[in-house]
């Protein structure tokens, strides 16, 4: 088993001191708590975990039981992580915790920056448990700043299209994809390492600790045999508004017919072209896709034309968030979306590999 990322380490304090420190000089401010409240320390309530999404959070509740305290940065349902600042509490709570656990990669780029003015403070993050279980790193995001031609789009996400916009060599962009919570694997591996950290600082429970990940992992299993169900009868077309939940969907061994250059500027936070978007509308009102993936928390005028044309042409659209729903937990999440796709895939055809 590899070792999770080195902590960060800072000769000046100690995390504990940061925070008490933090805490005094601003007077307040509290996380949510996704699971049961303690103060940080491995003392009667045991260790304090931070995680930066509920995602994460609730991966780690999993595992901790009763034996830990579970609390996430962001805890609205409808917060964007990728646009999240951090408050000088929040940044503490981080310093001050027995384990961090975030995705990595830039995404929650707000942990980092809590981290680089931390001690030693133990992390596991999403990004390396997906290197471990795939072999594919993630690049770091940056929100269009790397890897992209002079007009803000990615010029090899272009490289697969033939013309108007032809897909029949779609490319596969999983790796390139920081969104790793999608793929059940690494989300299995994440409660392992979780586990493993949580046992080094509380021994006492470490069996409890590698049992509930064992149980998170099993609980995940009739999951992916449901993918491979899908994978196993072909390859279907569907389209979307934001890579969100590409590693779900190649799992599936799904096809994305998603307009290139629509999908850069969705995610360089800019207008899609005349050209890219009309493409985008005729590929939903001609339903050459079995279904529509939406990112719910980033809805622009433009992903909202999207959402509206796929329901014109009666074609299933499939809910994302990037964030745990309100009530809900990480398997029961996961386990909608795959009924969702269960359900637009039921009567739909399989087309070409597209290049597989």
């Amino acid at each position: 088993m590899s070792s999770s990322s080195p902590a960060r380490t800072s000769p000046a304090r100690t995390p504990r001191a940061l925070a008490l420190a933090a805490a005094a000089l601003l007077g307040g401010g509290v996380l949510t708590a996704c699971g049961t409240d303690g103060d940080a320390g491995t003392g009667d309530d045991g260790p304090t975990v931070v995680a930066s999404t509920t995602v994460y959070a609730d991966i780690a509740e999993q595992v901790a039981g009763g034996n830990a305290s579970v609390e996430s940065v962001i805890s609205d349902p409808a917060a964007d992580p990728h646009s999240y600042e951090a408050s000088p509490a929040d940044a503490a709570a981080v310093a001050g915790a027995d384990l961090v656990v975030y995705n990595g990669a830039g995404y929650d780029a707000f942990v980092d920056m809590a981290l680089d003015n931390a001690g030693d403070v133990p992390v596991v993050r999403g990004v390396d448990e997906f290197e471990r279980v795939t072999g594919a790193s993630v690049a770091e995001d940056d929100h269009g700043d790397e890897g992209h031609g002079e007009d803000g789009h990615d010029e090899d996400a272009h490289a697969d299209e033939g013309p108007a916009g032809d897909h029949s060599g779609h490319a596969h962009e999983d790796g390139a994809n920081e969104h790793v919570w999608f793929s059940l694997p690494t989300a299995a591996a994440v409660a392992e390492r979780v586990a493993e950290e949580l046992a080094a600082i509380d021994s006492g429970n470490a069996e409890q600790y590698r049992d509930n990940a064992r149980a998170f992992a099993d609980a995940l299993t009739p999951l992916e045999a449901r993918l491979d169900e899908i994978h196993d009868r072909g390859h279907f077309p569907y389209a979307q508004t934001e890579r969100v939940g590409a590693h779900l969907f190649e799992a599936a061994h799904l096809t994305d017919l998603t307009p290139r250059g629509f999908l850069a500027s969705v995610e360089d936070d800019t207008d899609p072209s005349a050209a890219d978007l009309a493409a985008m509308l005729d590929l939903l009102a001609e339903r050459r896709v079995a279904f529509l993936a939406f990112n719910t928390q980033t809805e622009t005028s433009v992903t909202a034309r999207v959402r509206d044309a796929a329901e014109d042409a009666d074609l299933v659209v499939v809910d994302l968030t990037e964030t745990l729903p309100e009530g809900a937990d990480y398997i029961g999440w996961m386990t909608g979306i795959v009924d969702d796709l269960s359900g637009a895939l039921a009567d739909a055809t399989p087309v070409g590999d597209g290049g597989h």
